[in-house]
């Protein structure tokens, strides 16, 4: 896993120098931060009734950093978190319980489809 900063947009591939990624880009905020302490981004957030779906991406073999980890652990507490890897048409899934389920975009859709209608119980 490498902490290097985001070189470029992980969908389109443009370069991060050539957009003007305004408040999303977390300098205004993490260089007065204490040590390598920085905001992370929200993926996927889906909410039902007061119950909250997160799903974070990864490439496919790439596990969320130390600080990324500590704060979806956390969430936890409050949310289902899931963590999906790689971009299809297969992805690996953590469900919140540490085992990895391989299954199609179109399966995650449905998964996704089946939280939310049991949220909405």
């Amino acid at each position: 896993m490498s902490n290097e900063p985001l070189r470029g947009c992980p969908t389109c591939g443009t370069k991060v120098s050539d957009v003007d990624m305004g408040l999303r880009d977390y300098r205004w905020v993490s260089s007065k931060l204490p040590g390598r302490v920085a905001p992370m981004d929200g993926d996927f957030i889906l909410e039902r009734k007061g119950k909250l779906l997160i799903i974070e991406f990864k490439p496919k073999g790439v596990e969320p950093g130390v600080g990324q980890s500590r704060t979806l652990r956390a969430l936890k507490k409050f949310a289902d978190v899931w963590v999906v890897h790689g971009d299809g048409p297969f992805v690996d899934v953590n469900f919140g319980n540490g085992t990895l389920f391989t299954v199609t975009v179109d399966e995650l859709g449905d998964e996704v489809v089946l939280w939310f209608e049991e949220a909405g119980q």
